[in-house]
């Protein structure tokens, strides 16, 4: 019983939530939101590095309007079914700024499919491994497109300088897989294996 109370202390404070509710709570900060307007917003920003499922969301907007980090209310709607809409509350944006400013972050991780099969490479046929790597490049030159896309449509707008900065991160980050994988075929190239 004692631990069901600190737990709910600390998470009344929003320790020990996950990173996935904050960055719910903070894609609230730019306004009332549906739960489908939410998913849009995070395919088109912090979804290119970091994915929810759609589930996950949903989710993460009821504990938040349970925690009374953000408020919901229905909206009735002509031809379609009512919607839920959800906007940040005050004690929300001060949990959000408490988290945004603890020291205690989670490790990073960084999780690639894609590079687990290149660790083992060596069991592939040569030719399909050249095949992927080149398809691999094709995905990361049309993630660099949208986010240079992305870079002419936000530079030098001053409400979106730290969105900027991530996208700047993105682009460094696409532009070196291009360059990481250029650097692999060549190598192969030298070794006969293309």
């Amino acid at each position: 019983m004692i631990q069901t109370r600190t737990n709910e202390t600390t998470e009344g404070r929003g320790e020990g939530l996950p990173t996935t509710t904050f960055a719910i709570l903070g894609l609230l900060t730019f306004g009332e939101m549906s739960g489908y307007d939410l998913t849009k917003l995070v395919n088109r920003s912090v979804g290119f590095f970091w994915t929810p499922a759609k589930s996950q969301i949903y989710a993460e907007l009821r504990r938040l309007v349970a925690l009374g980090f953000a408020t919901e209310r229905e909206v009735e709607q002509r031809d379609r079914p009512d919607k839920r809409l959800y906007r940040i509350t005050k004690r929300g944006v001060e949990a959000l700024q408490d988290w945004l400013e603890r020291s205690e972050d989670e490790p990073e991780s960084f999780k690639s499919p894609f590079l687990v099969k290149v660790f083992f490479g060596h069991l592939m046929d040569r030719r399909t491994f050249v095949r992927r790597m080149r398809e691999y490049r094709a995905h990361a030159e049309e993630r660099l497109a949208t986010l240079r896309d992305l870079d002419r449509r936000i530079a030098g707008d001053p409400e979106a300088a730290f969105p900027y900065f991530v996208l700047r991160a993105g682009l460094q980050h696409a532009r070196a897989t291009i360059r990481w994988i250029d650097e692999v075929l060549r190598q192969l190239a030298k070794e006969g294996g293309t």
